[in-house]
């Protein structure tokens, strides 16, 4: 079977964007008030009909989860919880290996800035929340497209307490781990060895012999 090698990530920034403390302050002083897509309001109204059958279970938020692999993974460790996996992407969700989910899991496509929004509206609490691999969105320009930078960080930090992120991109880590500090979260920032891959991206950058790196609050 080929293989070929992930790309090393091109940006100009060698470490945190100049602007992330400003720009962070603002957004947690601030509203972000874009109109929630039908899409995403939909996905959220069938999780909290499945969260309240299942009898309102602790829950596993699996963000930006792709083909879903991470959220079975996650389904099989918490088997008492329900495990959530977001996805703007039907494409990816579609080419789930297994598209029938766990009983005790859900994907969903989603705007995951959006299911945040609503969910913190809701007052839904998520026990733990992973955000696997985002996209590092290399460009200076295109930093607020960032989870760091995204207009929707209170919304984030609202909805649970506990945080992972992993990323291949140690700048993208560094700004995670500053922006949740500005809010005052206590996190930890470090290298990261995948031992079992529960993502195609963790495998990928593993093979290719990227370096790893994990933020979690």
């Amino acid at each position: 079977m080929s293989f070929t090698p992930a790309k090393i990530i091109d940006s100009p920034q060698a470490g945190s964007h100049k602007n992330l403390k400003n720009i962070v302050v603002k957004h947690l002083s601030s509203e972000f008030k874009k109109p929630i897509a039908q899409y995403s309001q939909i996905a959220f109204d069938t999780f909290y009909q499945r969260w309240l059958e299942l009898g309102s279970p602790k829950i596993i938020l699996d963000s930006a989860c792709g083909t879903g692999e991470s959220t079975r993974y996650f389904s099989r460790q918490y088997p008492y919880h329900l495990v959530v996996g977001l996805d703007q992407s039907a494409k990816r969700l579609l080419n789930s290996d297994n598209k029938i989910p766990a009983n005790n899991s859900l994907l969903l496509r989603c705007d995951c800035t959006d299911f945040w929004r609503i969910a913190e509206k809701s007052q839904i609490n998520v026990e733990k929340h992973f955000l696997l691999y985002p996209n590092p969105w290399p460009k200076p320009q295109h930093f607020q497209r960032r989870w760091q930078g995204h207009a929707a960080l209170p919304s984030l930090l609202a909805i649970s307490d506990s945080i992972e992120l992993r990323t291949n991109w140690q700048v993208y880590a560094q700004e995670f781990h500053e922006a949740l500090s500005l809010a005052g979260r206590c996190t930890t920032f470090s290298r990261y060895e995948s031992t079992l891959h529960i993502t195609a991206f963790e495998r990928k950058y593993t093979l290719s012999q990227h370096e790893l790196w994990q933020v979690q609050a």
